[in-house]
């Protein structure tokens, strides 16, 4: 009988916890910085529409066009709360994770 064989694409995965712990913090900080671009567009946008929005109510008397101007900065001003949320959320994770991998690590012996 043929003993099976693992094919070569597939590689055992690492139970070390300090690989697992060290791979988990490296996905944090990559989705925080993801996060934090993500987070400057949309403030950026968000000042954009609220600028519209003044333009809007000054140069226009359609009731309207002021209402969706003053809706679509209600959106943007509560998407951009919500992201501001998640990177806290995503900051207190990392911290949690830190202090997971500092109480995981032995610590050191003086040597004298």
């Amino acid at each position: 009988m043929i003993p099976p064989t693992i094919p070569p694409t597939i590689r055992p995965t690492k139970t070390d916890p300090d690989t697992v712990l060290s791979a988990a913090l490296r996905g944090i900080d990559a989705a925080r910085r993801r996060a934090f671009a993500t987070f400057a567009v949309w403030w950026l946008a968000t000042f954009g529409a609220l600028l519209w929005f003044i333009r809007v109510m000054r140069t226009s008397d359609d009731l309207e066009r002021l209402l969706a101007a003053a809706v679509v900065v209600l959106v943007l001003a509560i998407f951009v709360a919500a992201f501001a949320v998640m990177l806290y959320v995503a900051r207190m994770t990392r911290r949690i994770l830190r202090a997971i991998e500092v109480a995981i690590v032995p610590p050191e012996t003086p040597e004298g």
